[in-house]
């Protein structure tokens, strides 16, 4: 076995292991209603946003190589994604939405991603940004993945059906499976000894506590809301 298939069978346990956290589980039961939905997709495009920062730190500092496939990667969340017709986050999609609209534990999980992806070996930001989208993967998630349950939900308690659920939702029900298996080159060629299996799993650990104080914030104010 490789060491990238080590680690990688490591980051498959850890990404389990998060729906079983209590921020992540009091997302998954706060009831819905349109106002609440509405909060959490403003926070969402926030998210998409931060994603974009995160990802182009990480580039700054890393190898060519590991460049071309971070690129490759954004060209559908920046450029175009031909299953939805335009760029996965845009303009449009923030509007005229600000920070003062975050609520402060969105902020200050905006603010520690971007602080990992800047000043973390390079490595590690990578797989600062790399679990968000492994651990929204169904090849890897048992039990349906974060996306997959809300969107459930919403069909379940809202009565919306999949097909008129916002499409940035629908199209990461798949993208993030492509998205994970990009990087897998890249990690097969840097993931090699003991030094890097640690990075590794040191940035995945750090990205999925930060994601749990992020959506346990949210949830926690949908909860407050009518």
């Amino acid at each position: 076995m490789t060491k990238w298939a080590e680690v990688e069978q490591q980051l498959n346990v850890l990404c389990n292991q998060w729906y079983d956290t209590a921020e992540i589980k009091r997302m998954l039961a706060v009831p819905l209603n349109p106002a609440r939905l509405a909060f959490r997709h403003q926070h969402m495009s926030f998210f998409s946003n931060n994603r974009r920062d995160c990802w182009a730190a990480v580039a700054c500092k890393a190898p060519l190589d590991v460049k071309r496939a971070i690129w490759e990667h954004e060209k559908d969340e920046l450029m175009y994604d031909p299953r939805m017709g335009k760029a996965h986050v845009t303009e449009a999609d923030l509007g005229d939405k600000k920070e003062s609209d975050m609520i402060p534990g969105a902020r200050a999980a905006f603010y520690a991603w971007l602080h990992c992806a800047q000043e973390k070996p390079w490595l590690e930001g990578l797989a600062c940004s790399h679990i968000l989208e492994r651990r929204n993967n169904d090849h890897v998630v048992s039990g349906g993945t974060l996306t997959q349950r809300l969107v459930k939900r919403q069909e379940v308690e809202l009565g919306i059906k999949k097909k008129d659920q916002d499409i940035n939702v629908q199209v990461h029900l798949v993208a993030d499976v492509d998205h994970t298996d990009l990087l897998a080159e890249i990690f097969h060629r840097y993931v090699v000894d003991d030094q890097t299996a640690q990075q590794i799993l040191r940035g995945a650990e750090e990205s999925l506590a930060i994601e749990r104080s992020f959506h346990g914030a949210v949830a926690s104010a949908m909860a407050e809301m009518d």
